[in-house]
């Protein structure tokens, strides 16, 4: 189960993501932050209490990455949980992503 919340905080979109991004949630998950991207100019995902991501889920934030620079958007992955920074620190996706310890905000 996936469930993504969004709030304005000091002129950022947060988009606030809970529970397991796998093959069955990553399309809400890319839909959600697409969307938040195509309304603001800063999105801040805040993974803090995201509990799995599969390489389907790490698909969607890339691709969500990708429709951030196609509009030149500020896109940052934030405050990921141990096991999720892992998936992303084996995937090497380092240099795509804006990534923070903390939300930026």
């Amino acid at each position: 189960m996936l469930e993504v919340t969004e709030e304005k905080r000091s002129g950022w979109c947060v988009v606030g993501v809970r529970g397991r991004a796998d093959a069955i949630t990553a399309q809400e998950l890319e839909s959600k932050l697409c969307g938040a991207i195509q309304r603001n100019l800063q999105v801040a995902a805040d993974l803090s209490a995201l509990e799995y991501i599969s390489s389907s889920g790490l698909r969607a934030v890339l691709q969500a990455a990708r429709e951030a620079q196609s509009r030149k958007v500020r896109f940052a992955v934030c405050a990921m949980t141990a096991p999720v920074k892992k998936v992303f620190d084996i995937s090497g996706v380092q240099n795509l992503l804006e990534m923070h310890g903390e939300l930026p905000c």
